[in-house]
């Protein structure tokens, strides 16, 4: 009885939530997109009634603004997947991701009394029963948390990120909106190689998961403990790890200036130059040396303490580079700083990066012309944000498949190079790569290294050698006994159902209403009555109408798929 009940009230939820999210379509002039949402899941949303209350002058902005200002109206899950997808420069043009970045997360707090109780939930305690004092105003507010300032009982100064109540269960049922949603795309246009929504949509499910469950947060945070351990020039915030649960996250409290505000920085005798640098350093760290990231390193995640120590703030959204991506990630940096486009290819096609259908050729073409543009130019005149950008630019035509933790890595050096850029305008993050690229290259032609990849390449090659025979034998003992099987997966197979589904029914029909055609015809030139009752004319004529409205449906089904 009550798995049935809370079935019928998510499907009620999703219903509502899908008739919002048709109006907001609508609004800002996705009429098509809205249309398609609705045939496809019989959901009503009063198109006439919405298409008057659409404005103009929101209709006439550009396609990636219109898509910005629907994904804030949305609301926070859809504002999450926005910032997801201006992290991934790979899938969609410059001018998506530019409008994509400039989604606030910035709601209005939630209400005193709800707050105070999710926090007496996740603590098992009233807050002046846990801390000396514990301020009600929150300090920031996002969609998932929101911050308050409190003082332990020791006396430590902390801020607290409390989850807001309520929030798990709204974006578990809007992600499965979500996965609806791009399962319809999917089906429509099951023919893009690269582009998979529903993969997507399930990765940014996963990620956000991770993002609301602040045990998570509290984990990654110390993990940046651990390895910036000893470094003078960053701070990260200590953990109170008594004050912490799933819903709750509490540090030490951070004094220091944000790196936006200039004046401040200066005013408070710290250093715009000395603080880029830092943070640029504080990205290539993570990257080339510890394979963990912060993803998004923008100038609200930092604070700038005395000295100008970096603090960073916000542990949330964490990428990880595997060993074949730091590997891929040295190959091309050789390859780049070799100026060697065959590598490049090489390194690609190692990866399986590439589609079957690539052409290599021009391929080639481009990443020639791409290096060329800057190959005249010192280090320090290369613009590194445009050279990446036209990367994408190439990843994207040629369908190029690079990993998303990957893609992410290069989404944050861009970040943080615009970062550093607005502190010190002459900055060059090029020139601070250069120690990463030689170390690498030292990496690639070492003799430590070439010893370990003999050493590795040896002992796999004992090892197949030695399991050869058993798995020759195993393969012919199961010919012999006919058990030999090969497994063939074709994608989009359900697709290719449901099309001969389709078809044979339509078939089918077309040929139940000729035999109408035909029966009636035959039946119109007969005399006599049908079981003493009817003319055989007048049956004949019923047969022609029956025939009539059933090719008349037939055909408005047809021209709705528009397909003819």
């Amino acid at each position: 009885m009550y798995r049935p009940f809370l079935r019928i009230r998510r499907t009620y939820a999703q219903v509502v939530r899908l008739r919002h999210i048709m109006a907001v379509l609508v609004k800002y002039g996705f009429e098509e997109i809205a249309a398609i949402v609705g045939h496809r899941f019989r959901v009503g949303f009063g198109t006439k009634r919405v298409r008057l209350a659409k404005e103009k002058h929101l209709v006439a902005q550009s396609p990636a603004m219109r898509v910005r200002l629907a994904m804030e109206e949305l609301g926070p899950t859809f504002i999450k997947m926005g910032q997801l997808l201006s992290t991934r420069p790979d899938l969609l043009p410059v001018e998506y991701i530019e409008e994509l970045e400039l989604l606030q997360d910035q709601v209005k707090p939630e209400k005193t009394e709800k707050i105070l109780s999710e926090l007496t939930h996740q603590l098992g305690g009233k807050p002046e029963e846990i801390f000396e004092s514990f301020q009600v105003e929150p300090i920031a507010a996002a969609s998932i948390a929101q911050v308050h300032r409190a003082r332990t009982k020791d006396g430590r100064e902390c801020v607290l990120k409390i989850r807001r109540p309520g929030i798990v269960q709204t974006i578990r049922t809007e992600c499965e909106i979500l996965d609806n949603l791009a399962g319809l795309v999917k089906a429509r246009f099951a023919q893009a190689e690269t582009f998979d929504p529903q993969r997507m949509i399930r990765e940014f499910s996963h990620a956000v998961g991770k993002e609301v469950d602040l045990a998570n947060e509290r984990r990654n945070q110390k993990r940046f403990l651990h390895n910036f351990d000893g470094d003078e020039t960053i701070h990260v915030p200590r953990i109170f790890d008594e004050y912490c649960s799933e819903g709750v996250l509490t540090m030490e409290y951070i004094d220091g200036v944000k790196p936006s505000e200039i004046e401040k920085l200066t005013e408070a005798g710290l250093d715009p130059r000395k603080i880029a640098q830092r943070g640029a350093d504080f990205v290539l760290k993570q990257v080339f040396e510890h394979g963990f990231f912060h993803t998004d390193p923008h100038p609200g995640n930092f604070l700038v303490m005395q000295d100008n120590v970096l603090a960073p703030l916000d542990f949330g959204q964490v990428g990880r580079l595997t060993s074949q991506d730091r590997q891929l990630l040295r190959y091309i940096v050789v390859a780049i700083v070799d100026g060697d486009v065959n590598k490049i290819i090489q390194g690609l096609e190692r990866m399986e990066m590439l589609p079957d259908s690539v052409s290599l050729i021009d391929l080639q073409r481009d990443v020639e012309e791409i290096l060329d543009s800057y190959s005249h130019l010192p280090l320090k005149d290369i613009p590194f944000r445009e050279a990446i950008g036209r990367g994408f630019d190439a990843i994207r035509k040629h369908r190029i498949r690079p990993p998303a933790d990957f893609t992410l890595m290069l989404k944050s050096l861009m970040t943080i190079e615009s970062f550093a850029s607005s502190l010190d305008p002459d900055f060059q993050i090029i020139e601070y790569l250069k120690p990463y690229a030689r170390k690498f290259t030292l990496q690639e032609i070492g003799p430590g290294n070439l010893f370990r990849g003999l050493q590795r390449m040896t002992r796999d090659a004992g090892q197949l050698a030695q399991r050869l025979p058993d798995d020759a034998a195993t393969i012919l003992s199961k010919f012999r006994r006919g058990q030999f099987r090969i497994h063939v997966h074709h994608e989009h197979l359900e697709n290719l159902n449901q099309t001969l589904d389709k078809s044979s029914n339509r078939i089918s029909f077309a040929l139940i209403i000729a035999a109408l055609l035909i029966g009636s015809s035959l039946l119109i030139a007969q005399e006599g009555t049908f079981l003493g009752l009817f003319d055989l004319q007048t049956v004949g004529v019923v047969g022609y109408v029956i025939a009539a409205v059933m090719g008349f449906g037939l055909l408005i089904s047809i021209l709705r798929s528009n397909r003819l």
